[in-house]
């Protein structure tokens, strides 16, 4: 690997300026949270400059990481220091989406007709500056949708992304993503006692249930009937859990397709796959091509310690870090299925026999966390 990749090089864009001459870095990625942040602290007095210039909260900014953009929005946070020895400036800050996350939504009378998810999140999204980027089908157009009382502007995206079964991210540009979970490949594989430093699994049963149940709603209609709504409910089990442990859970919305069945082994899936996880960690900012290791990307793990053999887990998360150890990465890795949304897509006798096949293939290898 050319030695560039690995200069360990983070640069903060604000106002014109850039500064650099960090102490310490933390740099948080995930298709988990629609904002990313950063924690930094550096020098008050900069390289080659020949004023002090501190940073201020609500100062526009961009952060990159060995040139690459990884988050483009504001400074929250600005905290001076100093004694007789040094002097230093503390910076947090997030993506511009964080605004969705602390403001109200608001647009015109809060109601909308016969509208996609997308222009649902441009119209809330447009006060604020932020673009909106679509990777994926949205689906069919909300024949009516409200801001319900007192709900954030990410609150109420969420909720329309949710029925549509769609994921809410940022690509570090300020922009908000409308996606799925990834299917990219990283080039570089991980495994233990190789490139891995350290690993921590974790696995639990906290928010797994023994029996799912999934109720509707809804009155039937001309275009929604049957299993759907007669007096309608769905259970699944959950086999690893032994003991006594019920969830009964009220479908908001029925999406053409989606059978009350689909739902409650959707819930049942995700359970698993949030509920079993592992963080590694690993040197630098780059994997063995040179890119940066970037969330929503798939990566071979074999770990035995982490009961994987050669298991293609889904990188959920990326943490990037400077301090006296040099740089680091810690991912958060989790089975693809667990970000898999299923709201308004039926599932074909076809597609039941494939994934039984891929979940019997997994327990021959070894690497069926579900089973934890």
């Amino acid at each position: 690997m050319p030695e560039a990749n690995m200069s360990g090089r983070a640069e903060l864009y604000v106002g014109g300026t850039i500064y650099g001459g960090w102490r310490r870095i933390n740099v948080q990625r995930s298709i988990e949270q629609i904002a990313n942040g950063f924690e930094l602290s550096v020098t008050e007095r900069w390289p080659g400059q020949s004023v002090s210039r501190p940073i201020k909260p609500g100062d526009k900014c961009q952060l990159k990481l060995d040139g690459v953009t990884v988050i483009t929005g504001y400074v929250d946070e600005s905290e001076p220091e100093y004694d007789k020895q040094d002097h230093g400036l503390a910076v947090k800050g997030r993506d511009a989406t964080g605004d969705l996350v602390d403001c109200s939504a608001i647009y015109k009378t809060g109601q909308w007709a016969n509208v996609t998810l997308d222009r649902v999140a441009r119209d809330l999204c447009a006060p604020f500056g932020i673009k909106v980027k679509v990777e994926t089908d949205v689906g069919a157009a909300f024949s009516s949708y409200n801001i319900q009382e007192g709900e954030t502007a990410f609150e109420c995206i969420e909720r329309a992304a949710r029925l549509k079964a769609v994921l809410l991210v940022s690509d570090g540009e300020g922009n908000l993503v409308i996606t799925r979970a990834g299917t990219r490949r990283s080039g570089t594989a991980l495994a233990e006692g190789e490139n891995i430093l350290k690993a921590r699994g974790q696995f639990g049963w906290k928010d797994r249930y023994s029996t799912i149940t999934v109720k509707g709603q809804e009155r039937g209609t001309d275009d929604f009937f049957g299993e759907h709504a007669a007096g309608p409910s769905a259970s699944v089990k959950d086999e690893t859990i032994s003991r006594y442990r019920p969830l009964i859970v009220l479908a908001e919305a029925h999406g053409a397709g989606a059978t009350l069945r689909d739902r409650a082994e959707w819930e049942r899936n995700v359970r698993m796959g949030r509920g079993n996880r592992a963080s590694i960690t690993v040197q630098g900012w780059r994997d063995g091509s040179g890119a940066l290791w970037q969330p929503n990307t798939l990566v071979t793990v074999t770990s035995p310690m982490l009961w994987l053999n050669a298991a293609e887990m889904l990188i959920v998360g990326c943490t990037y870090t400077l301090d006296d150890s040099g740089t680091m990465t810690t991912l958060s890795i989790a089975r693809r299925e667990a970000f898999d949304l299923v709201a308004g897509i039926g599932r074909s006798k076809l597609s039941r026999k494939l994934n039984d096949k891929e979940l019997r293939e997994k327990k021959k290898k070894g690497d069926d966390w579900s089973a934890l």
